[in-house]
């Protein structure tokens, strides 16, 4: 009985993961966008999964604070995404590619990002999951005003109804520019929406 109330869970959990979601959270000063989904949408016949989004924070005027610079930041990855293989937990996984442009205060370029991204949920606790993802391009993958890049963030989730989610968690995005200067272009805690359909 154990191994088929599992197994329904665990194809509950991939027909989620099948579907777009649109992903919306704030900061004090920043907001993200984000829109997901199967990769076979866009191109027939193909496993994994898309990801777009795009990053916009205003910026401070005459702020001696390179960090306070507007910055406006999107990007279009693909994934190719799996169940982890975990026996206590629900959890799928993707690794991937994402190009990425990025503007930031006379900082204007692209970068060739490699990284992955995560899902955790617990069996009793399905309601509420763990997420993250993380990405980095070295100075070799990246171009024009941009040195180098990361992006990384960690969420705690509720579902408040199947299709729908909150969030609460922490990100950080760097991008460097040429040829010197500080990277964090945005740091901190964030609220948001998740809404699959």
């Amino acid at each position: 009985m154990k191994k088929i109330i599992a197994a329904l869970a665990l194809t509950a959990f991939a027909q989620c993961a099948a579907a777009e979601e649109i992903d919306l959270n704030i900061s004090s000063d920043a907001v993200r966008g984000g829109l997901s989904g199967p990769l076979s949408r866009l191109f027939s016949g193909v496993s994994g999964q898309y990801d777009a989004g795009l990053i916009y924070k205003e910026g401070e005027d005459n702020s001696a604070d390179p960090k306070d610079a507007k910055l406006t930041l999107g990007h279009f990855g693909v994934l190719a995404t799996g169940d982890m293989g975990a026996k206590v937990a629900q959890a799928a996984a993707g690794l991937g590619v994402r190009a990425v442009f990025a503007d930031r205060e006379g900082t204007t370029g692209a970068a060739l990002a490699l990284g992955g991204q995560f899902e955790v949920r617990l069996p009793g606790f399905e309601r509420v999951g763990l997420s993250g993802y993380g990405y980095i391009a070295p100075n070799i993958l990246s171009f024009s005003d941009v040195k180098s890049y990361s992006e990384y963030a960690l969420d705690v989730e509720f579902e408040v109804i199947r299709a729908a989610a909150v969030y609460a968690g922490y990100r950080r995005v760097n991008v460097k520019p040429e040829p010197n200067g500080p990277s964090n272009a945005d740091d901190g805690a964030h609220i948001g929406l998740r809404l699959t359909f």
